[in-house]
Protein backbone atom coordinates (compact mmCIF):
# COMPACT_ATOMS: atom_id res chain seq x y z
CA UNK A 1 0.00 0.00 0.00
CA UNK A 2 1.60 3.46 -0.93
CA UNK A 3 2.32 5.12 2.84
CA UNK A 4 0.27 8.11 3.55
CA UNK A 5 1.77 11.30 5.03
CA UNK A 6 0.55 14.54 5.71
CA UNK A 7 2.62 16.76 3.90
CA UNK A 8 2.18 20.51 2.42
CA UNK A 9 0.35 21.49 -0.40
CA UNK A 10 3.00 22.76 -2.51
CA UNK A 11 4.30 19.07 -2.06
CA UNK A 12 1.26 17.92 -3.07
CA UNK A 13 1.17 20.39 -5.88
CA UNK A 14 4.73 19.48 -7.33
CA UNK A 15 3.64 15.58 -7.18
CA UNK A 16 0.43 15.99 -9.20
CA UNK A 17 1.52 18.56 -11.84
CA UNK A 18 5.03 16.62 -12.09
CA UNK A 19 4.63 13.05 -11.72
CA UNK A 20 0.63 12.43 -13.03
CA UNK A 21 2.00 10.70 -15.73
CA UNK A 22 2.63 7.65 -13.69
CA UNK A 23 -0.86 6.87 -13.42
CA UNK A 24 -2.47 7.26 -16.67
CA UNK A 25 0.08 5.07 -18.87
CA UNK A 26 3.67 5.95 -20.30
CA UNK A 27 5.84 8.24 -18.60
CA UNK A 28 6.76 11.32 -19.87
CA UNK A 29 9.95 12.74 -18.39
CA UNK A 30 10.42 15.68 -15.99
CA UNK A 31 11.34 18.74 -17.30
CA UNK A 32 14.36 19.84 -14.97
CA UNK A 33 14.11 23.42 -12.79
CA UNK A 34 15.79 26.22 -13.89
CA UNK A 35 18.59 26.95 -11.57
CA UNK A 36 18.90 23.54 -10.04
CA UNK A 37 21.54 22.00 -12.75
CA UNK A 38 24.69 22.29 -10.01
CA UNK A 39 22.76 19.93 -7.36
CA UNK A 40 23.83 17.03 -7.47
CA UNK A 41 21.43 15.00 -5.82
CA UNK A 42 19.33 16.38 -7.71
CA UNK A 43 20.40 15.25 -11.19
CA UNK A 44 20.86 11.75 -9.36
CA UNK A 45 17.02 11.61 -8.56
CA UNK A 46 16.01 13.03 -11.72
CA UNK A 47 18.20 10.15 -13.82
CA UNK A 48 16.78 7.74 -11.05
CA UNK A 49 13.52 8.78 -11.91
CA UNK A 50 13.83 8.48 -15.79
CA UNK A 51 15.38 5.11 -15.26
CA UNK A 52 12.36 3.67 -13.40
CA UNK A 53 10.12 5.12 -15.77
CA UNK A 54 11.76 3.51 -18.61
CA UNK A 55 11.68 0.23 -16.69
CA UNK A 56 7.95 0.56 -16.39
CA UNK A 57 7.38 1.37 -19.67
CA UNK A 58 9.23 -1.62 -20.74
CA UNK A 59 7.04 -3.75 -17.88
CA UNK A 60 3.96 -2.00 -19.55
CA UNK A 61 4.81 -3.06 -23.09
CA UNK A 62 5.65 -6.24 -22.19
CA UNK A 63 2.38 -7.13 -20.46
CA UNK A 64 0.57 -5.82 -23.52
CA UNK A 65 2.52 -8.32 -25.46
CA UNK A 66 1.27 -10.88 -22.94
CA UNK A 67 -2.95 -10.27 -22.90
CA UNK A 68 -2.32 -10.17 -26.76
CA UNK A 69 -0.72 -14.18 -26.41
CA UNK A 70 -3.30 -15.03 -23.82
CA UNK A 71 -6.28 -14.16 -26.01
CA UNK A 72 -4.57 -16.22 -28.76
CA UNK A 73 -3.04 -18.77 -27.17
CA UNK A 74 -5.53 -21.09 -25.48
CA UNK A 75 -2.94 -23.60 -24.14
CA UNK A 76 -0.54 -21.18 -23.16
CA UNK A 77 -3.31 -19.55 -21.10
CA UNK A 78 -2.88 -20.25 -17.74
CA UNK A 79 0.86 -19.50 -17.95
CA UNK A 80 0.61 -16.22 -19.34
CA UNK A 81 -2.26 -15.73 -16.75
CA UNK A 82 0.43 -16.20 -14.14
CA UNK A 83 3.22 -13.91 -15.83
CA UNK A 84 0.94 -10.86 -15.96
CA UNK A 85 -0.32 -10.68 -12.59
CA UNK A 86 3.44 -11.39 -11.72
CA UNK A 87 4.07 -8.30 -13.92
CA UNK A 88 1.20 -6.40 -12.35
CA UNK A 89 3.03 -6.63 -9.15
CA UNK A 90 6.15 -5.85 -10.47
CA UNK A 91 4.80 -2.75 -11.98
CA UNK A 92 2.46 -1.77 -8.91
CA UNK A 93 6.71 -1.97 -6.63
CA UNK A 94 8.21 0.29 -9.83
CA UNK A 95 5.27 2.44 -9.10
CA UNK A 96 5.74 3.17 -5.80
CA UNK A 97 9.24 3.77 -5.90
CA UNK A 98 9.03 6.22 -8.72
CA UNK A 99 6.84 7.93 -6.41
CA UNK A 100 9.20 7.70 -3.64
CA UNK A 101 12.00 9.44 -5.48
CA UNK A 102 9.18 12.00 -7.36
CA UNK A 103 8.38 12.76 -3.69
CA UNK A 104 12.31 13.54 -3.40
CA UNK A 105 12.86 15.63 -6.49
CA UNK A 106 9.57 17.56 -5.58
CA UNK A 107 10.99 18.83 -2.02
CA UNK A 108 14.50 19.73 -3.41
CA UNK A 109 12.33 21.49 -6.09
CA UNK A 110 9.94 23.30 -3.39
CA UNK A 111 13.09 24.52 -1.33
CA UNK A 112 14.62 25.69 -4.20
CA UNK A 113 11.66 27.45 -5.12
CA UNK A 114 10.14 29.06 -1.99
CA UNK A 115 14.11 29.59 -1.36
CA UNK A 116 14.91 31.60 -4.34
CA UNK A 117 11.13 33.99 -5.15
CA UNK A 118 11.93 36.79 -2.33
CA UNK A 119 11.13 39.12 -5.14
CA UNK A 120 9.40 42.68 -4.70
CA UNK A 121 6.69 42.85 -2.43
CA UNK A 122 3.62 43.96 -3.95
CA UNK A 123 0.62 45.85 -2.80
CA UNK A 124 -2.57 43.73 -3.89
CA UNK A 125 -4.53 46.83 -3.10
CA UNK A 126 -2.17 48.27 -6.71
CA UNK A 127 -3.10 45.84 -8.24
CA UNK A 128 -7.43 46.78 -8.93
CA UNK A 129 -8.64 50.45 -9.75
CA UNK A 130 -12.30 49.37 -9.32
CA UNK A 131 -11.54 48.76 -5.77
CA UNK A 132 -14.45 49.80 -3.23
CA UNK A 133 -14.58 51.43 -0.16
CA UNK A 134 -15.77 47.64 1.45
CA UNK A 135 -13.16 45.73 0.08
CA UNK A 136 -10.85 45.11 3.15
CA UNK A 137 -7.35 46.60 2.72
CA UNK A 138 -4.43 43.85 2.40
CA UNK A 139 -1.20 44.69 3.96
CA UNK A 140 1.93 44.26 1.95
CA UNK A 141 3.35 41.31 2.36
CA UNK A 142 6.93 41.07 3.29
CA UNK A 143 7.52 37.43 1.50
CA UNK A 144 5.12 35.86 -0.94
CA UNK A 145 4.30 31.92 -0.34
CA UNK A 146 3.93 29.48 -3.39
CA UNK A 147 1.17 28.11 -0.89
CA UNK A 148 -1.72 29.96 -0.85
CA UNK A 149 -3.48 29.88 1.92
CA UNK A 150 0.35 30.33 3.85
CA UNK A 151 -0.14 33.60 3.03
CA UNK A 152 -0.21 36.58 5.63
CA UNK A 153 -3.69 37.53 4.48
CA UNK A 154 -5.58 34.72 5.59
CA UNK A 155 -4.30 34.39 8.98
CA UNK A 156 -5.30 38.21 9.67
CA UNK A 157 -8.63 38.01 7.43
CA UNK A 158 -9.75 34.46 9.25
CA UNK A 159 -10.91 33.76 12.91
CA UNK A 160 -8.38 31.84 14.51
CA UNK A 161 -10.27 28.29 14.33
CA UNK A 162 -11.18 28.92 10.81
CA UNK A 163 -8.40 29.64 9.51
CA UNK A 164 -6.89 26.51 11.45
CA UNK A 165 -9.59 24.77 9.61
CA UNK A 166 -8.12 25.82 6.70
CA UNK A 167 -4.63 24.83 7.38
CA UNK A 168 -5.60 21.39 8.11
CA UNK A 169 -7.38 21.25 4.87
CA UNK A 170 -4.18 22.25 2.78
CA UNK A 171 -2.57 20.14 4.83
CA UNK A 172 -5.05 17.08 3.74
CA UNK A 173 -4.32 17.93 -0.18
CA UNK A 174 -1.74 14.82 -0.81
CA UNK A 175 -4.02 12.03 0.87
CA UNK A 176 -6.61 11.67 -2.01
CA UNK A 177 -3.69 11.32 -4.48
CA UNK A 178 -2.14 8.67 -2.55
CA UNK A 179 -5.51 6.80 -2.09
CA UNK A 180 -6.33 7.37 -5.84
CA UNK A 181 -2.64 5.86 -7.13
CA UNK A 182 -3.29 2.75 -4.67
CA UNK A 183 -6.95 2.71 -6.24
CA UNK A 184 -5.63 2.58 -9.71
CA UNK A 185 -3.10 -0.11 -9.20
CA UNK A 186 -6.01 -1.76 -7.79
CA UNK A 187 -7.91 -1.40 -10.95
CA UNK A 188 -5.58 -2.34 -13.32
CA UNK A 189 -4.83 -5.55 -11.45
CA UNK A 190 -8.97 -6.46 -11.18
CA UNK A 191 -8.81 -5.98 -15.01
CA UNK A 192 -6.73 -8.56 -15.26
CA UNK A 193 -8.10 -10.49 -13.18
CA UNK A 194 -11.73 -10.01 -14.89
CA UNK A 195 -10.39 -11.30 -18.03
CA UNK A 196 -8.72 -14.38 -16.81
CA UNK A 197 -12.44 -15.13 -15.31
CA UNK A 198 -14.14 -14.65 -18.18
CA UNK A 199 -11.83 -17.70 -20.62
CA UNK A 200 -9.62 -20.04 -18.11
CA UNK A 201 -10.96 -22.81 -16.43
CA UNK A 202 -12.75 -23.88 -13.49
CA UNK A 203 -10.17 -23.76 -10.87
CA UNK A 204 -7.81 -21.00 -11.92
CA UNK A 205 -11.23 -18.46 -13.21
CA UNK A 206 -12.87 -19.22 -9.81
CA UNK A 207 -8.94 -18.45 -8.25
CA UNK A 208 -9.07 -14.84 -10.00
CA UNK A 209 -12.70 -13.98 -9.14
CA UNK A 210 -12.02 -14.40 -5.38
CA UNK A 211 -9.31 -12.26 -6.04
CA UNK A 212 -11.05 -9.94 -8.05
CA UNK A 213 -13.44 -9.71 -5.23
CA UNK A 214 -10.84 -9.46 -2.33
CA UNK A 215 -10.08 -6.28 -4.39
CA UNK A 216 -13.22 -5.16 -5.52
CA UNK A 217 -13.63 -4.59 -1.36
CA UNK A 218 -10.27 -3.27 -1.15
CA UNK A 219 -11.15 -0.40 -3.67
CA UNK A 220 -14.62 -0.16 -2.40
CA UNK A 221 -12.98 0.93 1.35
CA UNK A 222 -10.47 3.00 -0.47
CA UNK A 223 -13.01 4.89 -2.39
CA UNK A 224 -14.80 5.33 0.35
CA UNK A 225 -12.05 6.82 2.84
CA UNK A 226 -11.26 9.26 -0.57
CA UNK A 227 -14.96 10.53 -0.21
CA UNK A 228 -14.22 11.70 3.26
CA UNK A 229 -11.11 12.94 3.11
CA UNK A 230 -11.81 14.92 0.16
CA UNK A 231 -15.56 16.25 1.54
CA UNK A 232 -13.76 17.59 4.86
CA UNK A 233 -10.65 19.37 2.37
CA UNK A 234 -13.53 20.53 -0.58
CA UNK A 235 -16.40 21.52 2.04
CA UNK A 236 -13.86 23.64 4.19
CA UNK A 237 -11.99 25.06 1.40
CA UNK A 238 -14.83 26.33 -0.64
CA UNK A 239 -16.94 27.33 2.75
CA UNK A 240 -13.74 30.26 3.69
CA UNK A 241 -13.28 31.04 -0.18
CA UNK A 242 -17.01 32.06 -0.29
CA UNK A 243 -16.57 33.61 2.83
CA UNK A 244 -13.43 35.88 1.73
CA UNK A 245 -15.05 36.74 -1.87
CA UNK A 246 -18.29 37.66 -0.21
CA UNK A 247 -16.41 39.77 1.98
CA UNK A 248 -14.50 41.61 -1.08
CA UNK A 249 -17.62 41.95 -2.57
CA UNK A 250 -16.83 39.86 -5.44
CA UNK A 251 -20.48 38.64 -6.16
CA UNK A 252 -20.09 37.96 -9.87
CA UNK A 253 -17.19 35.24 -8.74
CA UNK A 254 -19.56 33.91 -6.45
CA UNK A 255 -22.35 33.26 -8.69
CA UNK A 256 -20.19 31.55 -11.74
CA UNK A 257 -18.32 29.13 -8.81
CA UNK A 258 -21.82 28.58 -7.76
CA UNK A 259 -22.82 27.78 -11.39
CA UNK A 260 -19.68 25.38 -12.01
CA UNK A 261 -20.50 23.89 -8.71
CA UNK A 262 -23.62 22.54 -9.95
CA UNK A 263 -23.12 21.45 -13.31
CA UNK A 264 -20.11 19.24 -11.59
CA UNK A 265 -22.96 17.60 -9.43
CA UNK A 266 -25.00 17.33 -12.32
CA UNK A 267 -22.41 15.50 -13.75
CA UNK A 268 -21.01 13.09 -11.14
CA UNK A 269 -24.75 12.50 -10.77
CA UNK A 270 -25.10 11.32 -14.50
CA UNK A 271 -21.77 8.92 -14.22
CA UNK A 272 -23.19 7.45 -11.37
CA UNK A 273 -24.32 4.58 -12.57
CA UNK A 274 -21.31 4.03 -15.19
CA UNK A 275 -18.23 4.59 -13.13
CA UNK A 276 -16.63 2.28 -10.76
CA UNK A 277 -16.17 5.01 -8.24
CA UNK A 278 -18.27 8.42 -8.03
CA UNK A 279 -15.68 9.40 -5.57
CA UNK A 280 -12.66 8.48 -7.31
CA UNK A 281 -14.52 10.09 -11.02
CA UNK A 282 -15.51 13.34 -8.82
CA UNK A 283 -12.04 14.49 -7.58
CA UNK A 284 -10.41 15.89 -10.40
CA UNK A 285 -13.84 17.55 -11.44
CA UNK A 286 -13.70 19.14 -7.97
CA UNK A 287 -10.55 19.68 -7.37
CA UNK A 288 -10.47 21.54 -10.46
CA UNK A 289 -12.83 23.92 -8.77
CA UNK A 290 -10.95 24.56 -5.47
CA UNK A 291 -7.72 25.42 -8.11
CA UNK A 292 -9.85 28.09 -9.88
CA UNK A 293 -10.93 29.71 -6.52
CA UNK A 294 -7.45 29.73 -5.39
CA UNK A 295 -6.29 31.37 -8.20
CA UNK A 296 -8.95 33.70 -8.37
CA UNK A 297 -8.05 34.81 -4.35
CA UNK A 298 -4.34 34.67 -5.68
CA UNK A 299 -5.04 37.44 -8.43
CA UNK A 300 -7.30 39.45 -6.51
CA UNK A 301 -4.37 39.85 -3.45
CA UNK A 302 -1.32 39.62 -5.96
CA UNK A 303 0.36 36.35 -5.00
CA UNK A 304 1.82 36.13 -8.12
CA UNK A 305 3.98 33.21 -6.71
CA UNK A 306 0.97 31.34 -5.83
CA UNK A 307 -1.21 32.17 -8.69
CA UNK A 308 1.98 30.78 -11.47
CA UNK A 309 2.12 27.55 -9.17
CA UNK A 310 -2.06 26.81 -8.98
CA UNK A 311 -2.16 27.65 -12.85
CA UNK A 312 0.93 24.72 -13.00
CA UNK A 313 -1.62 22.11 -11.32
CA UNK A 314 -4.64 23.31 -13.21
CA UNK A 315 -3.15 22.50 -16.17
CA UNK A 316 -2.42 18.87 -14.88
CA UNK A 317 -5.85 18.41 -13.37
CA UNK A 318 -7.57 19.33 -16.50
CA UNK A 319 -5.87 16.23 -18.04
CA UNK A 320 -6.96 13.60 -15.61
CA UNK A 321 -10.19 11.54 -16.42
CA UNK A 322 -10.77 9.33 -13.82
CA UNK A 323 -13.90 7.64 -15.46
CA UNK A 324 -13.00 4.00 -14.88
CA UNK A 325 -15.93 1.25 -15.83
CA UNK A 326 -16.93 -0.51 -13.08
CA UNK A 327 -15.69 -4.16 -13.17
CA UNK A 328 -18.15 -6.95 -12.76
CA UNK A 329 -17.85 -9.76 -15.42
CA UNK A 330 -20.84 -11.89 -15.90
CA UNK A 331 -20.91 -14.81 -14.08
CA UNK A 332 -19.95 -18.04 -15.17
CA UNK A 333 -21.86 -21.51 -14.65
CA UNK A 334 -19.76 -24.29 -14.35
CA UNK A 335 -21.95 -26.77 -13.06
CA UNK A 336 -21.57 -30.25 -15.08
CA UNK A 337 -25.39 -31.55 -15.21
CA UNK A 338 -25.91 -35.33 -15.03
CA UNK A 339 -29.11 -37.94 -14.84
CA UNK A 340 -28.92 -41.04 -12.78
CA UNK A 341 -28.23 -44.44 -14.26
CA UNK A 342 -27.91 -47.40 -12.84
CA UNK A 343 -24.35 -49.91 -12.99
CA UNK A 344 -23.38 -53.62 -11.90
CA UNK A 345 -20.98 -53.22 -10.15
CA UNK A 346 -20.93 -50.02 -8.48
CA UNK A 347 -18.66 -47.57 -10.01
CA UNK A 348 -18.08 -46.73 -5.92
CA UNK A 349 -15.34 -48.73 -4.53
CA UNK A 350 -13.14 -48.28 -1.84
CA UNK A 351 -10.74 -46.62 -4.96
CA UNK A 352 -13.30 -44.55 -6.00
CA UNK A 353 -15.28 -43.37 -2.97
CA UNK A 354 -18.34 -41.50 -3.22
CA UNK A 355 -16.98 -37.53 -3.65
CA UNK A 356 -17.86 -34.74 -1.67
CA UNK A 357 -21.04 -32.40 -3.52
CA UNK A 358 -19.51 -29.33 -5.34
CA UNK A 359 -20.82 -26.34 -4.51
CA UNK A 360 -20.97 -24.09 -7.43
CA UNK A 361 -20.47 -20.24 -6.66
CA UNK A 362 -22.97 -19.58 -10.26
CA UNK A 363 -25.89 -21.57 -11.24
CA UNK A 364 -28.78 -23.30 -10.19
CA UNK A 365 -28.58 -27.36 -9.97
CA UNK A 366 -31.27 -30.38 -8.67
CA UNK A 367 -30.24 -32.81 -7.31
CA UNK A 368 -32.43 -36.29 -5.72
CA UNK A 369 -31.44 -36.39 -1.84
CA UNK A 370 -31.74 -40.05 -1.50
CA UNK A 371 -31.31 -39.80 2.59
CA UNK A 372 -29.47 -37.98 5.71
CA UNK A 373 -27.99 -39.80 8.04
CA UNK A 374 -25.73 -40.07 11.55
CA UNK A 375 -22.70 -41.46 9.77
CA UNK A 376 -21.32 -42.41 6.27
CA UNK A 377 -22.97 -45.11 5.13
CA UNK A 378 -21.62 -48.11 2.72
CA UNK A 379 -21.93 -47.60 -0.67
CA UNK A 380 -24.38 -50.88 -1.00
CA UNK A 381 -27.24 -49.06 -0.06
CA UNK A 382 -27.61 -46.81 -3.11
CA UNK A 383 -28.49 -49.43 -5.46
CA UNK A 384 -25.89 -49.24 -7.92
CA UNK A 385 -26.57 -45.89 -8.91
CA UNK A 386 -24.74 -43.33 -9.86
CA UNK A 387 -23.54 -39.77 -9.67
CA UNK A 388 -23.65 -40.02 -6.56
CA UNK A 389 -22.51 -37.02 -3.91
CA UNK A 390 -22.53 -36.43 0.11
CA UNK A 391 -22.46 -33.04 2.15
CA UNK A 392 -21.91 -32.65 5.48
CA UNK A 393 -24.32 -30.58 7.47
CA UNK A 394 -24.32 -28.16 10.26
CA UNK A 395 -25.26 -30.53 12.70
CA UNK A 396 -22.41 -32.81 11.71
CA UNK A 397 -25.44 -35.22 9.52
CA UNK A 398 -24.17 -36.48 5.92
CA UNK A 399 -26.57 -35.70 2.77
CA UNK A 400 -26.40 -37.95 -0.29
CA UNK A 401 -27.49 -37.03 -3.44
CA UNK A 402 -27.79 -38.29 -7.00
CA UNK A 403 -27.69 -36.75 -10.16
CA UNK A 404 -27.89 -32.98 -11.24
CA UNK A 405 -30.35 -31.64 -13.37
CA UNK A 406 -30.71 -28.38 -14.78
CA UNK A 407 -34.35 -28.05 -14.90
CA UNK A 408 -36.83 -28.95 -12.02
CA UNK A 409 -39.44 -31.25 -14.66
CA UNK A 410 -35.63 -32.91 -14.79
CA UNK A 411 -35.47 -33.59 -11.79
CA UNK A 412 -38.95 -34.47 -11.38
CA UNK A 413 -38.79 -37.17 -13.74
CA UNK A 414 -35.61 -38.55 -11.85
CA UNK A 415 -37.27 -38.63 -8.34
CA UNK A 416 -39.80 -41.10 -9.56
CA UNK A 417 -37.27 -43.35 -11.03
CA UNK A 418 -35.84 -42.95 -7.10
CA UNK A 419 -39.16 -43.98 -5.68
CA UNK A 420 -39.46 -47.00 -8.00
CA UNK A 421 -36.30 -48.44 -8.10
CA UNK A 422 -37.10 -48.86 -3.80
CA UNK A 423 -35.61 -45.70 -2.26
CA UNK A 424 -38.04 -44.96 0.90
CA UNK A 425 -38.21 -40.96 0.66
CA UNK A 426 -36.07 -39.50 -1.97
CA UNK A 427 -37.02 -35.63 -2.20
CA UNK A 428 -36.00 -32.99 -4.69
CA UNK A 429 -33.29 -30.63 -3.35
CA UNK A 430 -31.49 -27.56 -5.07
CA UNK A 431 -28.73 -25.42 -5.15
CA UNK A 432 -28.98 -21.90 -6.21
CA UNK A 433 -25.79 -19.63 -6.44
CA UNK A 434 -24.36 -21.74 -3.81
CA UNK A 435 -27.19 -22.01 -1.44
CA UNK A 436 -29.37 -25.11 -0.23
CA UNK A 437 -33.02 -25.08 -0.77
CA UNK A 438 -35.33 -27.45 0.29
CA UNK A 439 -38.42 -28.25 -2.44
CA UNK A 440 -39.82 -30.62 0.07
CA UNK A 441 -42.35 -29.53 2.65
CA UNK A 442 -39.64 -29.82 5.29
CA UNK A 443 -36.03 -30.65 5.51
CA UNK A 444 -36.87 -33.06 8.70
CA UNK A 445 -39.66 -34.86 7.14
CA UNK A 446 -38.04 -38.06 7.71
CA UNK A 447 -36.70 -36.99 11.14
CA UNK A 448 -37.03 -39.72 13.54
CA UNK A 449 -37.43 -42.69 10.93
CA UNK A 450 -35.04 -45.74 10.96
CA UNK A 451 -34.94 -48.18 8.57
CA UNK A 452 -33.05 -51.96 7.55
CA UNK A 453 -31.53 -53.43 4.57
CA UNK A 454 -30.35 -56.91 5.02
CA UNK A 455 -26.71 -57.40 3.19
CA UNK A 456 -25.57 -61.04 1.97
CA UNK A 457 -22.34 -61.99 1.25
CA UNK A 458 -21.14 -65.56 0.13
CA UNK A 459 -22.52 -66.10 -3.33
CA UNK A 460 -20.49 -65.20 -6.67
CA UNK A 461 -21.36 -63.35 -9.58
CA UNK A 462 -24.51 -64.42 -9.26
CA UNK A 463 -27.31 -65.41 -6.82
CA UNK A 464 -28.32 -68.81 -6.27
CA UNK A 465 -32.16 -70.10 -6.61
CA UNK A 466 -32.02 -71.05 -2.99
CA UNK A 467 -31.39 -67.79 -1.27
CA UNK A 468 -33.80 -65.89 -3.65
CA UNK A 469 -36.23 -68.68 -2.34
CA UNK A 470 -35.41 -67.62 1.23
CA UNK A 471 -35.80 -64.07 0.12
CA UNK A 472 -39.13 -64.33 -1.67
CA UNK A 473 -41.07 -66.95 0.87
CA UNK A 474 -39.93 -64.41 3.64
CA UNK A 475 -40.12 -60.83 2.01
CA UNK A 476 -41.99 -60.83 -1.47
CA UNK A 477 -41.52 -58.09 -3.52
CA UNK A 478 -38.37 -56.96 -1.74
CA UNK A 479 -35.88 -55.44 -4.61
CA UNK A 480 -32.06 -57.25 -4.79
CA UNK A 481 -29.36 -55.12 -5.94
CA UNK A 482 -25.88 -56.13 -6.23
CA UNK A 483 -22.19 -54.30 -5.20
CA UNK A 484 -18.55 -55.43 -4.94
CA UNK A 485 -17.25 -54.80 -1.21
CA UNK A 486 -13.88 -53.58 -0.84
CA UNK A 487 -12.44 -56.78 -1.46
CA UNK A 488 -13.89 -56.59 -4.56
CA UNK A 489 -16.07 -59.85 -3.70
CA UNK A 490 -19.67 -59.24 -4.61
CA UNK A 491 -22.13 -58.56 -1.56
CA UNK A 492 -25.92 -58.43 -2.06
CA UNK A 493 -28.68 -55.96 -0.82
CA UNK A 494 -32.34 -56.42 -0.22
CA UNK A 495 -34.83 -53.46 1.55
CA UNK A 496 -35.63 -52.16 2.70
CA UNK A 497 -37.75 -52.62 6.05
CA UNK A 498 -39.49 -50.35 8.27
CA UNK A 499 -39.18 -53.34 11.14
CA UNK A 500 -36.42 -54.71 12.14
CA UNK A 501 -37.90 -57.75 13.58
CA UNK A 502 -38.71 -58.33 10.08
CA UNK A 503 -35.10 -58.15 9.20
CA UNK A 504 -34.07 -60.09 12.15
CA UNK A 505 -36.27 -62.90 10.64
CA UNK A 506 -35.05 -62.72 7.07
CA UNK A 507 -31.44 -63.27 8.78
CA UNK A 508 -32.16 -65.73 10.61
CA UNK A 509 -33.45 -68.03 7.83
CA UNK A 510 -30.34 -66.61 5.60
CA UNK A 511 -27.80 -67.76 8.15
CA UNK A 512 -28.78 -71.52 8.24
CA UNK A 513 -27.97 -71.93 4.66
CA UNK A 514 -24.19 -73.29 4.09
CA UNK A 515 -21.41 -70.62 3.06
CA UNK A 516 -24.00 -67.86 3.35
CA UNK A 517 -23.62 -64.50 5.91
CA UNK A 518 -26.06 -62.20 6.26
CA UNK A 519 -25.96 -58.98 8.46
CA UNK A 520 -28.60 -56.08 8.66
CA UNK A 521 -27.60 -52.30 7.82
CA UNK A 522 -29.38 -49.99 10.48
CA UNK A 523 -30.08 -47.12 8.36
CA UNK A 524 -30.88 -43.84 10.52
CA UNK A 525 -31.75 -40.23 9.76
Amino acid sequence: MVEVRNMSVLKGVFCLALGISVWSGYAQERVPVSGMEANTQYRTLLEQEKQLQHVQDSIMSLMETMRKSYATDVAGRQQYAQQILDMENELYEVRNRIGMVGNAISNLEQEYIIGNMNGPSVDPAALSTTQTETRPLVQKPVVQKANLVYNAYFKEQLSGSDYQTLIQAQEQETLPLEIIATYIVNYKVMDSLARIYESAERVEAEDAYTKLQTLSSINERLSDSLAQVWEYIFDNKTYIYNYLLDKMNESDLLADFGRQFQRINQRVASARDTVASEAVYAYPLRKKLTLDYEYALAGLLGYTQARDSIAKVQRSVSTLNFAFSAIDPQPRNFITYSKIERSVPSIYNSRNPIPEAEIFRYGTVYRIQLGVFQRKQPISIFRNVHPLSYDQLEDGRYRYCAGGFRELSEAQEALAEMKKIGFRQPKIVVWRDGVFESLAESDNSSAGDTFYRIEIAGEGDVMSDRVKEVIESTVPGKEISRTVDAQGDYVYTVGTFDSRETAEDLVARLSGLEGISAKILTLEP
